[in-house]
């Protein structure tokens, strides 16, 4: 009699244990997320703008191949940036920051990869070059990175960060809207068609990571109305590690094509203070 009354008892009291943990660490993710929101606003008190999710940087010595948009993201934080010496970046190759991409760089700064695990360490305060890496003359890091949580998940040399969660293996997406509601015609895609900027892992392909969201979050459909929506979003993708299609994910109080939308559900994110559907 007391095995079996011992027995009901470990049923009852193990899952709360296991349910209180995935709570506790959902609110840990939570917390981070909110220092980076944090960080970004320290960011934006230096620069006066918040860092953009997507960025082409051309090699070193082809100033000519700066397409306008990005060369107008660069300007915008810095100035006095000088194209020519690519901001003292001596990069060989030509390199395609993502939205994950984009969160370590502008709030970590420059990156030093060959170490083990990597740092990052801020930018210079020469407005001309600010991504020379020389000198102790610095700005940032403006968020304190957990160095052994750095991931370059598709091998390109440029650093995203993973969320505490335990195994986690796919990085934060950080999406910016610019300022202008995730709209920016100018890249021939739809409104709210952010395909540069929402993927995880690199730049566009016709076939899509299953990692990568296709669609920013929005409140409505009609009219289009984003989460943030003059601001940014930055998502986990929870314990699955897949953020799903993204776009409208409730309406009203019933989720949309349940089946479809099941790996958005343990998203978590800077506009739902916790998981997507808890």
């Amino acid at each position: 009699m007391v095995v079996v009354i011992i027995g009901i008892l470990m049923a009852l009291i193990l899952p709360a244990i296991a349910g209180a943990r995935a709570r506790a660490q959902v609110a840990q993710v939570a917390t981070e997320i909110s220092q980076l929101d944090n960080a970004i606003a320290k960011f934006k008190s230096v620069y006066n703008v918040e860092p953009p999710s997507s960025l082409y940087i051309p090699a070193a010595g082809a100033a000519a191949q700066w397409p306008a948009a990005d060369r107008s993201r660069v300007r915008a934080i810095w100035p006095q940036f000088n194209f020519d010496s690519n901001g003292g970046l001596n990069n060989s190759s030509e390199m395609h920051l993502s939205g994950a991409e984009c969160l370590v760089f502008f709030l970590g700064g420059l990156e030093n990869t060959t170490s083990d695990p990597p740092v990052v360490t801020g930018f210079s305060k020469d407005p001309r070059t600010p991504w020379n890496s020389a000198g102790t003359n610095r700005e940032g890091p403006f968020f304190e990175f957990a160095n052994a949580r750095f991931t370059d998940k598709d091998g390109d040399g440029l650093l995203e960060y993973l969320d505490p969660l335990p195994s986690q293996t796919v990085p934060y997406l950080y999406l910016s809207s610019q300022g202008r509601n995730y709209n920016r015609a100018n890249q021939g895609g739809s409104a709210l068609d952010e395909q540069d900027d929402f993927d995880v892992l690199g730049p566009p392909s016709p076939n899509k990571n299953p990692e990568d969201l296709q669609f920013v979050y929005l409140k409505t459909a009609t009219p289009p109305q984003a989460h943030n929506h003059n601001g940014y979003q930055i998502i986990s993708p929870g314990r699955d590690g897949l953020y799903g299609v993204g776009g409208v994910f409730k309406d009203g109080d019933t989720l949309k094509s349940q089946a479809a939308r099941k790996p958005e559900f343990d998203n978590i994110t800077n506009f739902s203070g916790g998981e997507l559907a808890p």
